[in-house]
């Protein structure tokens, strides 16, 4: 008995014989698999019909991308005009499935959806065996189609700006096209802003005065540059109860003509504060726009100079906004955020804040989603520049990315052109290794101050030219475990002392920051694409279920138990995983970096390096900062914390309450982040090179 051909959701209209769908005012065309998936849920309204239900009977062992549910779910709620934040009409049940929730009206020339045979259809005669093969044919040349990758753009030229030993960041066209602005590293933390003529090719320097200075960028007019600076990236907090002494963030500004006769003093346009400012840009009328929290959740605000008051422009309560940009020509902002169901949405917003549209952002076939976007507006504020994993692509409003077809690798930043057909962008790589060295041991020689040495501070273990990091001694043995993407991305791998060996066998894109061992020291718990996986030592992995999605596993403190981080309800907030049982307990806590557990205290990090303690499992209550710690470079082994002071260069060892015990030696330069201790050695990542040079592609 066929399928039922039409049906009727609120006032859409759904014609699978057309491959429609119809509305009050347009027909819009839905590709043939999305709309099975429709009919699948209207078979089954007002319940939930399970991931794999729906994979099995609308695929049937078809091969697919990963995320092609959701890309037909994302799709769907598009085209009937449903938000995925405030469903009307689809419901998500995180981990389980999906579910219709309204009813639906079926067309009277079909049967009724009780008399469909869900299990779909049995065939009686060679004529309909063959008619039906014919079309899952077509069916799968349309899904092959529909889901390959959108026609490269291409780039017909590349030009490198710069070719120092330094390492350049933040570049951005001057307003009239005819000068580079960026940030050049003397240090690490370190930089000056230099100005480059595109036609002469001679850099001045603009800033008198080395900082620590992110996010440069022009005023519309182009008389001024624009930029943060924070009192240093590697800021020990020192034990004042004053917020604004551990450390600050504040808006400067130069004149940009002034500065190329002679290095400039900035004048600061907004005041120190403590909360990280991220993408300052400067409107009309002395108004500013940044990123920022409030009331600990992330969110666009406006500061105006003038009255010098703060105001919310954007934010919510539930998704997490991680980066946005602004179109002057058109005076609206592009917003993208986080939602709890990984998915990555595109916002637009009007100048008061009002959201204009949203779509969720439609992802490579082969990304799974994990991992920001970097964003900036088109000359003409009709599309937007988008580099995600390094790649290079361009976004439209709608939320589709079309790959640019380029052999730069790495891209970190990039801007149009103004007035040609030209990108400025930012690439290079990171060279960290992992040393393995004793405590004690007398000063050695110092190593030059200066960032691109190509020296190894230390000797390095399992020497790469990729990103080794987060090394960890295995408990009750002798391997130890880091993470590397020496095989193409980040993996797993064990070093036994004499050769690395990949124990991970992970697909996908993603970055991975934290592992932790298992008490025993048989097993390593680590997150991969939102979900725990627990790796025994032959590789085997056990992917636990957990009902929300995670970012990253800090410590498996106990047999059962870990601590991992969440974008629910806000980002990296903190939980506690029973993976017997699969129960989360919320701590009230986010921007959680790291964490410890010794006895009955919870030690933990967050990402501006402050240090906080709570009791365990207790009823939520403020936690008591510990100003001594340097979070940025912190391990706990046993009940003594070893951290490094970036004002002497010491590595110190301290009590459970943050007192210091022992200075046990300076540490080298690029050679400072600690990962764990045991016994009388320790684990250090190290910077070998950090190279990034500005480039010019030609369109």
């Amino acid at each position: 008995m066929p399928s039922p051909q039409r049906f009727f959701i609120e006032d859409h209209l759904i014609d699978l014989s057309r491959s429609e769908i119809i509305s009050a005012d347009q027909s819009v065309k839905v590709e043939p698999k999305v709309l099975q998936v429709l009919l699948l849920l209207a078979q089954n309204a007002q319940h939930v019909v399970s991931h794999q239900d729906i994979m099995e009977q609308v695929w049937q062992g078809t091969e697919v991308v990963p995320n092609a549910l959701q890309r037909c779910i994302a799709r769907l709620r598009k085209v009937l005009g449903d938000d995925a934040k405030s469903p009307r009409i689809i419901a998500t049940h995180p981990k389980i499935g999906y579910r219709l929730m309204t009813e639906v009206r079926w067309d009277m020339d079909t049967p009724s959806p009780n008399t469909v045979n869900k299990q779909f259809l049995v065939l009686h005669n060679k004529q309909l065996v063959w008619g039906i093969l014919g079309g899952m044919v077509l069916l799968t040349g349309l899904l092959i189609l529909i889901n390959s990758a959108p026609q490269a753009l291409n780039i017909k030229a590349l030009k490198q700006l710069t070719f120092t030993d330094a390492f350049e960041s933040e570049a951005t066209y001057s307003p009239d096209g005819q000068y580079i602005v960026f940030n050049r590293h003397v240090q690490s933390c370190q930089s000056h802003i230099w100005a480059k003529n595109i036609q002469s090719g001679v850099e001045t320097r603009l800033s008198a005065d080395a900082g620590f200075y992110r996010d440069t960028r022009f005023t519309p007019d182009g008389r001024s540059v624009i930029y943060t600076k924070q009192r240093d990236c590697t800021q020990q907090h020192t034990q004042s109860p004053e917020p604004h002494q551990a450390n600050c963030w504040q808006i400067n500004m130069l004149d940009f003509a002034e500065s190329l006769v002679a290095p400039q003093v900035s004048s600061v346009r907004y005041q120190c504060q403590e909360r990280p400012i991220e993408r300052p840009i400067a409107l009309a009328n002395h108004n500013y726009t940044f990123l920022s929290t409030l009331q600990n959740r992330p969110a666009l605000v406006n500061y105006n100079a003038i009255d010098q008051k703060i105001r919310a422009v954007f934010t919510s309560s539930t998704d997490s906004i991680y980066t946005y940009d602004y179109a002057p020509q058109h005076n609206y902002f592009a917003v993208l955020y986080y939602t709890q169901q990984r998915e990555h949405v595109l916002a637009i917003l009007d100048s008061k804040g009002k959201v204009t549209q949203q779509n969720p952002v439609e992802l490579d076939d082969t990304d799974t989603g994990e991992g920001p976007l970097f964003i900036r507006f088109s000359s003409t504020g009709e599309s937007l520049l988008a580099i995600k994993q390094g790649k290079l692509y361009q976004l439209s409003l709608e939320g589709k990315l079309t790959p640019y077809n380029t052999t730069v690798q790495g891209v970190v930043s990039a801007q149009y052109h103004p007035k040609s057909s030209h990108i400025l962008t930012i690439a290079g790589n990171k060279d960290t290794d992992i040393s393995h060295i004793p405590l004690y041991e007398p000063p050695s020689a110092p190593t030059q101050n200066g960032i691109n040495q190509h020296v190894q501070p230390y000797p390095s273990f399992a020497r790469s030219k990729s990103r080794e990091k987060f090394a960890k001694y295995q408990p009750q043995g002798e391997l130890i475990a880091f993470v590397s993407a020496r095989s193409g991305r980040d993996q797993i791998w064990l070093w036994d002392g004499k050769q690395a060996t990949q124990l991970s066998q992970f697909v996908g894109h993603i970055e991975i920051e934290q592992l932790s061992w298992s008490p025993s020291g048989k097993k390593i718990a680590v997150v991969n694409d939102g979900k725990l996986n627990i790796i025994d030592l032959k590789g085997k992995i056990l992917e636990v279920d957990t009902k929300i999605p995670l970012t990253q596993v800090l410590s498996w403190h106990h047999a059962s138990r870990l601590l991992v981080t969440s974008t629910q309800p806000s980002r990296d907030t903190l939980w506690e995983l029973d993976i017997d049982t699969s129960d989360l307990t919320q701590y009230p806590i986010s921007d959680v970096k790291a964490a410890w557990v010794y006895e009955q205290n919870l030690y933990i990090s967050n990402f501006e390096g402050r240090v906080f303690k709570q009791a365990l499992n207790s009823e939520p209550q403020k936690p008591t900062p510990i100003p001594t710690l340097n979070g940025n470079s912190l391990v706990l082994h046993q009940d003594q914390f070893y951290s490094y002071d970036s004002r002497s260069d010491y590595l110190s060892m301290y009590d459970l309450n943050g007192e210091l015990l022992n200075r046990l030696k300076p540490l080298k330069p690029f050679a400072w982040k600690i990962s764990d201790v045991k016994g009388q050695q320790m684990l250090l990542e190290q910077l070998i090179e950090l190279n990034q040079d500005i480039f010019e592609l030609s369109l």
